[in-house]
């Protein structure tokens, strides 16, 4: 909570614990609100909007939200077109004006972290999209394989196998079984050898003739 004057900051910090909000910390200037978002990461900060220091609380508002990726909600006692220009441009969470509403508060609050939230998801997404699409770009062009043994060449001529050139380059990653025809092909494979050993079985094992010599006595 950033507000300069005492009396309206107690009014306010009781007005939120009624409503079962936790006051993390309180700043009175520009600067010690970034610095105290900075360290504590509330859910959601509320500026006054005209609070002392060198920074305005627009330039303050701008940094937590573009830097520290916080929401803020801007409070003021005023509602001319300059100061709503001057926190439209910021683009806020929101604004409330003083007098506050307890119940126009709690919206404002619970509507900024629903927003913040998703808005924060949304840019994970494009992060993981983009992640993606870099993989994909990462594979694409000629791929020289071996026709024989099926090994891939990499950019430094060293062949390795496909499963290992893929998961090296990307977040996929294999696990083996048998199609159709390979099944098949083992099934006649091992049957075969089958037939062989019992053929072999059968025939019993190989008979050898000692040669005999005859001597004249």
């Amino acid at each position: 909570m950033v507000e300069d004057k005492s009396i309206i900051s107690a009014d306010l910090e009781g007005r939120l614990r009624r409503l079962g909000y936790e006051v993390a910390n309180r700043a009175d200037t520009g600067e010690a609100a970034i610095r105290i978002a900075k360290e504590s990461r509330p859910d959601v900060v509320l500026m006054d909007i005209e609070v002392s220091g060198i920074l305005r609380g627009t330039d303050a508002a701008q940094h937590i939200q573009k830097k520290l990726k916080l929401p803020v909600i801007y409070l003021s006692a005023h509602a001319s077109d300059t100061t709503l220009f001057r926190a439209r441009d910021t683009q806020p969470f929101g604004f409330v004006l003083a007098p506050f509403d307890e119940r126009e508060l709690k919206v404002a609050i619970e509507m900024a972290i629903f927003r913040h939230r998703m808005e924060m998801e949304r840019e994970e997404l494009i992060r993981q999209l983009r992640e993606a699409l870099a993989q994909v770009k990462a594979l694409s062009g000629l791929l020289p394989i071996c026709a024989q043994c099926k090994k891939v060449r990499d950019d430094g001529g060293y062949w390795s196998q496909v499963e290992a050139y893929i998961e090296e380059r990307t977040e996929a990653r294999f696990t083996h079984g048998i199609c159709p025809d390979c099944y098949q092909i083992a099934i006649e494979h091992h049957h075969e050898e089958m037939r062989r050993k019992r053929h072999r079985k059968k025939s019993g094992p190989a008979q050898t003739v000692q040669p005999i010599s005859l001597e004249a006595s």
